[in-house]
């Protein structure tokens, strides 16, 4: 598969993320579509909170309208975000958008993917299927914020079939996380990071081996082809080398 396929297929697939960040019954969280838009609101005091996106493809007039004001009723105070590949920024819908930021969007394909998981570094243990306490010590401790980690993954997340949640452990202490998510045929990695004072010593490596060695399985009697994250330039270099290739750059765009 090429590079340009690799990014067609996880452009389809973004969307549908968005809608299974904002499913289930937690407080806040909501989805909407209309042709060719969808939205998510994921119930959290952020901008990237409420997002809005139609893929690679540009909506109608209309449409557009219809998810910003759809945005403007949901993100408040916070703000929200409308997503779309870098190529499209000066598309007319979106015209007026102020930059908020720029993403990359990494790629392999499964087979490649399976072959990424290696022994964890000394003193390091994975554990798949840590209880909910545990998945949140590990992500809102790389992020320094735990309340932010706890309304960002519940009971009922961690109950889906369309997920997993990894944790690494130091000496039986949780110092890290990584996410799996399988939407319309690719695997998608997130939540990946660890304690600050403890980077650099290849935990984040083996979360990042060990979470694409399960996205590459895929789930339910389904395997996916492509396997893929979005990745900020901290984490750029590392992906990289472990044979994923940046495939587009995803920019959000705010309201003036």
């Amino acid at each position: 598969m090429t590079v340009e396929r690799w990014c067609e297929r996880v452009w389809a697939a973004n969307p549908a993320l968005l809608v299974l960040g904002a499913t289930g019954s937690a407080p806040g969280r909501a989805t909407w579509r209309s042709g060719a838009m969808t939205g998510a609101d994921l119930g959290v005091p952020h901008a990237w909170g409420v997002q809005v996106t139609a893929g690679a493809a540009v909506p109608d007039v209309a449409e557009a309208a219809a998810a910003l004001g759809w945005c403007h009723e949901r993100g408040g105070e916070e703000g929200w975000l409308v997503s779309v590949p870098e190529s499209l920024v000066g598309a007319a819908p979106w015209r007026g958008l102020l930059l908020a930021g720029r993403t990359g969007v990494f790629a392999t394909d499964a087979t490649t993917a399976a072959t990424m998981d290696a022994p964890a570094p000394g003193g390091v243990e994975l554990e798949l299927g840590a209880s909910r306490d545990d998945v949140v010590a590990g992500y809102g401790g790389w992020m320094n914020d735990l309340p932010l980690a706890r309304l960002l993954v519940t009971e009922e997340d961690l109950a889906r079939s369309d997920r997993r949640f990894l944790v690494a452990r130091l000496n039986g202490r949780v110092v890290g996380s990584a996410f799996v998510w399988w939407a319309e045929d690719t695997g998608y990695l997130s939540g990946i990071g660890v304690v600050e004072g403890l980077r650099g010593r290849g935990i984040g490596r083996a979360l990042t081996g060990r979470a694409a060695y399960i996205a590459a399985l895929g789930h339910d009697g389904a395997a996916p082809d492509v396997v893929w994250m979005h990745a900020t330039a901290d984490g750029a270099a590392l992906y990289s080398r472990m044979g994923f290739t940046l495939v587009d750059t995803e920019v959000q765009l705010g309201p003036g």
